[in-house]
């Protein structure tokens, strides 16, 4: 796209007409053009003035045209831009209430109460949601390098609950195994002891001297670091509602996406991915989409509650044009209400 929405300067007519495009195709999965925009919204101002705030909303690379109309869709900068200086968090009254009574059932479980918190909110979303649930308090161990041969090595790593994730690295030079035998002990040497959470942070924080310290700093960055911190071992991942991606216009007629997103969500690193993102930004709720997931049409938002001994990841996952507004409104509530829980 090329665009950065730092440079994006709006009106707030054109402000309140790209919240209408974005806000009608949520809720129609239909292209908006500009007679809609008059019927519906806008009826004191002219066809023409319509269409150029239109004109200029697709110049800077917020709205698109569609091929099979004269209407125009959102971008995925026009998503963003929508999540990051318009919207708004809701919460219907009737869904406060649901879930509120879940929470107040006395010697509940807070895996009990997430279990049914899920139920209620794929029902209403209409979408599925991921829980990962990790230890807050478990840290790295060790990490064991075996030689098998010029072309492929095993990594052992050792966590304080005694988990072990055994990993095959294979490379095509033998010199390749002295840079991982270097990486190893970097990692030894100031990732021991360090609480699983913080590692992917720890690890951007090593990248100069990783780099300074081999040769195939690619391989070492995009293949062993990888493979090496794939933390399944440290999370247990629950899936709830996956069928609702079926309902979607977007997944329910093409089977090709709908199983590469469902591939997406069974990977670990997508989830460390998007923790990481969220430490670094310090929001309640992050929702990120597009490339930044791996899938264009996918949206991804997600919210962190810390408990005493167990950290929880809470994700809705849909098309990049779920309802925002009513998704963080649902997972702020949440947060706030199962650390509510967990202080008690």
């Amino acid at each position: 796209m090329g665009k950065n929405m730092k440079n994006i300067k709006l009106t707030e007519r054109q402000i309140k007409l790209l919240k209408i495009i974005v806000e009608q195709y949520i809720n129609e999965a239909t292209p908006v053009s500009s007679k809609e925009v008059i019927h519906d919204y806008l009826k004191d101002l002219s066809s023409a003035t319509i269409r150029n705030e239109m004109a200029y909303l697709e110049k800077v690379g917020l709205i698109e045209k569609t091929h099979t109309s004269s209407g125009r869709v959102p971008t995925s900068l026009g998503y963003e831009y929508y999540r990051q200086e318009i919207l708004q968090p809701t919460l219907t009254v009737d869904l406060k209430k649901k879930l509120s009574k879940i929470f107040a059932k006395r010697l509940t479980s807070i895996e009990t109460i997430i279990d049914e918190s899920m139920a209620v909110i794929n029902e209403t979303l209409h979408l599925p949601s991921i829980v990962t649930t990790g230890e807050i308090n478990e840290t790295l161990v060790r990490i064991d390098l075996i030689p098998v041969n010029t072309n492929m090595a095993i990594i052992i790593v050792v966590t304080s609950s005694g988990n072990l994730t055994k990993n095959t690295i294979t490379f095509n030079e033998g010199k390749v195994l002295n840079d991982i035998a270097t990486c190893v002990r970097i990692f030894n040497d100031r990732l021991i002891g360090s609480p699983l959470e913080q590692i992917p942070e720890k690890i951007n924080s090593l990248k100069d001297i990783i780099k300074d310290s081999v040769e195939n700093y690619e391989f070492i960055m995009q293949g062993l670091i990888q493979k090496i911190f794939d933390l399944k071992y440290q999370y247990h991942t629950s899936v709830h509602g996956t069928k609702y991606l079926t309902t979607q216009p977007e997944f329910k007629n093409d089977v090709e996406k709908l199983n590469k997103v469902l591939d997406l969500l069974d990977k670990s690193s997508i989830w460390q991915q998007i923790a990481y993102q969220q430490s670094k930004t310090g929001k309640t709720t992050l929702i990120t989409s597009g490339e930044k997931v791996g899938a264009k049409e996918l949206a991804i938002a997600t919210v962190n509650v810390k408990g005493n001994d167990n950290s929880h990841q809470i994700s809705v996952v849909g098309p990049n044009r779920m309802d925002y507004s009513k998704v963080q409104g649902i997972l702020d509530f949440l947060k706030e209400e199962l650390e509510k829980k967990y202080n008690d």
